[in-house]
């Protein structure tokens, strides 16, 4: 099979940011032993338009129905409507950027809710939108306004990271912290109410001692791996980039699950430490190779039909100059719908992991730029079940912090 390859996204920034435990060890079998897939590309035909796509789709979101993928244009206040039953531009909205129906600037977070209703979140500014462009709920975190007892005020100015909003659109999520630090903390804020509590996340804050910060006369760079907040489901997990750890947040009882994994293919997070701190362009570079050909994971995906969550995985190949394009070998782990591990595989076709990937009929879709066209690589994953045993295996008894 071909080698296939995916758009990379550096976590690199110049700037541009990003209890209890329960082990999840299964017994001894692998429904990823054997694994293989065929692999289709998809075209999507934008008729007249023009898809932007100079940086990707990093901002995009999927329709309930996984109808219609909804990508924003990062240079513009557009956004595509691409429908992908048919894989045609369906529509383009417009938005503004200022005034009281502006979306802002350097997006942070974008979400579709039903109705077509819309989710912005950038740093000075948040709301819910309608397809027409008009502001219907301003949900800008106002740090005057709130009621969070024991929050830091440094974190006071990074409410809007990765700025999460409910289904039911009564909270809001966050992930606040000190970006020279690396440290993230969970808030969760009572829209209405503006009261919120905060809660640590210690088994991520290993995050933090693989961000490189370069600040000399010329420049200020940092590199950060990233923390991830998810939404999937109405449920939320949290991720770290250095390691295979998953915390599980339960918003009715305001508690946090710790998972906890053993690979057995790849270590189950960094291990060697880097400097963080460097005074040249030189080091800087030297410090991020040393943190990519490490083991980083990939935030969770989930397969609605077939129940099942997957994460990517990676380790970065060394280079000898920095020009050459970053190669990867990519491996793939498997969860039930409970997040009990399933099996692990390395994918030898792969130099990296999918980019902006989603399931869709139980294919999974992953971004790919075709001749400047908007594509697809569309992968139908073989697994062996029987291997696997029982798909749903009865859930183990939770342990919970508050």
């Amino acid at each position: 099979m071909k080698k296939i390859l995916f758009p990379t996204l550096i976590a690199a920034l110049a700037f541009s940011c990003g209890g209890e435990n329960e082990s999840r060890d299964s017994q001894p079998r692998n429904i990823l032993e054997n694994f293989s897939f065929t692999v289709d590309t998809l075209v999507v035909d934008p008729g007249e338009e023009i898809i932007n796509l100079s940086q990707g789709i990093r901002r995009s979101s999927l329709s309930d129905d996984k109808k219609f993928l909804y990508v924003v244009d990062n240079t513009s206040t557009l956004v595509n409507k691409v429908n992908l039953d048919n894989l045609k531009l369906e529509a383009i909205l417009q938005f503004e950027k200022e005034g009281p129906n502006g979306i802002g600037e350097y997006l942070s977070s974008f979400d579709v809710y039903p109705g077509e209703e819309f989710f912005f979140g950038s740093f000075r500014t948040s709301g819910l939108f309608n397809s027409q462009g008009e502001k219907i709920m301003d949900l800008t975190p106002k740090a005057e306004e709130l009621e969070i007892e024991g929050i830091k005020e440094e974190f006071e100015y990074s409410l809007t990271n990765h700025l999460t909003l409910s289904s039911d659109k009564s909270e809001m999520y966050a992930l606040p912290g000190d970006f020279l630090e690396g440290t993230r903390k969970l808030i969760k804020i009572d829209r209405d109410s503006k009261t919120g509590k905060y809660f640590d996340l210690p088994a991520l804050e290993i995050a933090g001692q693989y961000r490189i910060v370069l600040q000399s006369a010329e420049a200020m760079s940092i590199y950060l791996e990233d923390v991830v907040l998810q939404k999937i489901k109405d449920q939320y997990f949290l991720t770290a980039a250095p390691t295979n750890k998953i915390y599980r947040f339960y918003p009715e009882l305001d508690s946090l699950q710790l998972l906890e994994y053993n690979f057995t293919i790849v270590a189950n997070q960094k291990e060697k430490p880097i400097s963080n701190t460097v005074s040249s362009q030189e080091e800087f570079q030297s410090e991020m190779e040393k943190a990519r050909i490490q083991i980083g994971f990939e935030p969770l995906i989930f397969d609605d039909k077939n129940r099942l969550f997957y994460r990517f995985g990676r380790t970065y190949k060394p280079r000898e100059d920095i020009e050459q394009p970053l190669v990867a070998t990519v491996f793939l782990f498997a969860f039930d719908e409970n997040l009990n591990f399933l099996g692990e595989t390395e994918i030898p076709e792969l130099e990296n992991t999918p980019s902006n990937a989603f399931f869709k009929d139980g294919k999974l879709w992953s971004y790919v730029n075709v001749d400047d066209e908007l594509g697809f690589a569309v992968m139908d994953f073989e697994l062996n079940m029987k291997n696997g045993g029982d798909r749903n295996p009865s859930e183990k008894e939770l342990n919970i912090n508050n």
